[in-house]
Formats: C-alpha cells, sequence, structure tokens
C-alpha cells in the first residue's frame, strides 16, 4: 500500500514539473504611468487561451479607471511587493488539487490580503485560499464566460481601490 501511493506521489510530482516546464510565459505588459501612486493594479496570470481572454476583459473594463496594469506572468510573482499595487488579480490553474506554489507563496505572505483577487481555473479542482480576506472565485476555462469573468474580476479590483 505504501509502494502504491510513494509511486502516485512520484507520477504527480513529474506531471507537475513537466506540466511547469511546458507551460509557455506570458510576457509582462505596462499600460499607463508605472511611477504613478494612485490607483495600481497588478495581474499575475499563466498562459492560455482563456486566461489572455479574461486578461483582455479586465484590461477594456479598467481602461479608464486605474492609473497603472501590470500584467506578469505568475512565475514572476515572487518579484513583486504587494504594498506597491492597490489590487492584486492573480488568474491561476491548478494541477493535482494545488495552485502553483508561487501564487500560494504570495498570498501566504502577503500582509494586505484583502487586495488579492484569486480566479483559479480546472477540471475539478476548486482550490480557495485558506484566508476569508482573499477574494477567491472558481470557474472553468469555458471561453464564452471570459468577458463576464473579466468585467467581475475589474469589478471587485475597483471595489477595492474605491474603498476608504
Amino acid at each position: 500500500m505504501r509502494t502504491k501511493w510513494m509511486l502516485t506521489g512520484l507520477l504527480i510530482l513529474i506531471k507537475l514539473c513537466l506540466w511547469g516546464c511546458a507551460v509557455g510565459t506570458v510576457d509582462t505588459i505596462e499600460t499607463g504611468d508605472s511611477k504613478t501612486r494612485q490607483r495600481r493594479i497588478l495581474i499575475a496570470t499563466q498562459k492560455s487561451d482563456f486566461k489572455q481572454a479574461v486578461i483582455q476583459a479586465v484590461r477594456d473594463t479598467l481602461d479608464n479607471n486605474s492609473s497603472y496594469l501590470k500584467v506578469i506572468d505568475v512565475k514572476k510573482l515572487p518579484h513583486e511587493t504587494i504594498n506597491d499595487y492597490h489590487a492584486v488579480i492573480i488568474l491561476n490553474q491548478c494541477m493535482a488539487g494545488r495552485p502553483d506554489p508561487r501564487v500560494e507563496s504570495f498570498i501566504d505572505d502577503a500582509p494586505q490580503k484583502e487586495k488579492i483577487i484569486v480566479l483559479t481555473t480546472g477540471r475539478l479542482d476548486s482550490w480557495k485560499p485558506e484566508s476569508s480576506r482573499v477574494d477567491a472565485i472558481t470557474s472553468a476555462s469555458v471561453m464564452s464566460r471570459a468577458t463576464i469573468i473579466g468585467q467581475t474580476l475589474a469589478g471587485k479590483a475597483l471595489e477595492i481601490i474605491r474603498a476608504p
């Protein structure tokens, strides 16, 4: 029985490593004045057609409502500081029931979790951060819903920005 669990764990580890190596990288995009201290939003994502469509809907919705918007690959999340932004949107895919470790670390280490909005996609996964201060939603990657989900994420970011 123990050997079966070890073999299963090893296969999951190999799958995660191959998935991490095979997933493409998202190019960093910055719009607005990077030196401004007002209404700064960070979006961290992974590469997929669905996530790119969601991000485009977020960008379209936030067009005139943010002074600075930065889109990065989740792989670069450890190099960002939550204090530099008014809101952080993370689009994350679960594998084997867990998020990308960089996403989980960023959330765990963030002192201002109420600034974070997480969208988790996955077939059967519904992972949400442990902290109730993080605004977390899950969704299947259905292209016909990308615009609605993007608008929802943008609305949540605007609520955070406008909060006293």
